[in-house]
């Protein structure tokens, strides 16, 4: 970082503020459940480096249907990345090998889609991996590139890397502790980002279609963050 540079910081009083307007709302089982399939979604990823290869595809395929931006490339992503790089990149980041500073060199380890769209699948990768140490740094989080994503409602000035986001998720995931959320893992932190996030995204479709009657139709705001989340296809909340 150019020591000019202002160092990001996280604004605990805005965590505070998203913790009780989005997770409080929502009661302790609902969120606790949401926190579960995470830790299901991690363990899956974790499978990944195990079994024989017919295990692998299908383990890689139902990874990549966790992820949105993987839609469009699906296919070609199963047909051009080598399962032996995806499962040397799960054991090697297990084993403490990999951090948040190596993600755009991860990304190397997946092929078929556009270079962003590998960024987010090594930051998924990464983050199931070793989801105590490694925050989600998909780019609905953070995009350091273009300085945009929902962490922007809690960080100021806008991370350039991807370490300092990092470092900055762990700040929020202190300040959840505090306010009473710990977790083990990173899930915590994934659940405040995911519910201000699907919340900003009802928001805006409020505004587009103006109480036309097409809102009623979409997720609510926890089914919603679980859809953004990839464990959607685990639970259907009663709110959806």
């Amino acid at each position: 970082m150019d020591a000019r540079e202002p160092a990001s910081r996280v604004d605990p009083a805005k965590v505070a503020s998203a913790w009780e307007r989005w997770i409080l709302p929502c009661g302790v089982e609902p969120i606790n459940r949401l926190e579960s399939l995470l830790q299901r979604k991690f363990a899956e990823g974790q499978q990944l480096g195990t079994g024989d290869e017919q295990e692998f595809r299908a383990r890689w395929s139902r990874f990549l249907d966790a992820i949105v931006s993987t839609r469009s490339y699906r296919p070609a992503i199963q047909e051009a990345t080598d399962p032996l790089r995806i499962r040397s990149l799960v054991a090697r980041t297990q084993a403490g090998g990999y951090s948040a500073r190596d993600l755009p060199a991860l990304a190397d380890h997946v092929g078929g889609a556009p270079r962003e769209v590998r960024i987010d699948i090594a930051a998924e990768l990464l983050h199931a991996a070793a989801p105590d140490r490694a925050g989600l740094l998909t780019r609905w989080v953070w995009n350091p590139e273009r300085g945009t994503g929902i962490l922007a409602e809690f960080v100021a000035p806008g991370p350039t890397r991807f370490e300092e986001v990092q470092a900055r998720l762990g700040e929020i995931r202190l300040e959840l502790s505090a306010l009473g959320f710990p977790s083990a893992t990173f899930a915590s932190v994934d659940v405040l980002l995911a519910l201000a996030y699907a919340a900003r995204l009802s928001e805006a479709t409020d505004r587009s279609f103006q109480g036309g009657g097409i809102e009623s139709l979409l997720p609510g705001t926890l089914g919603l963050a679980s859809m953004i989340l990839g464990v959607r296809r685990w639970v259907v909340h009663a709110d959806s």
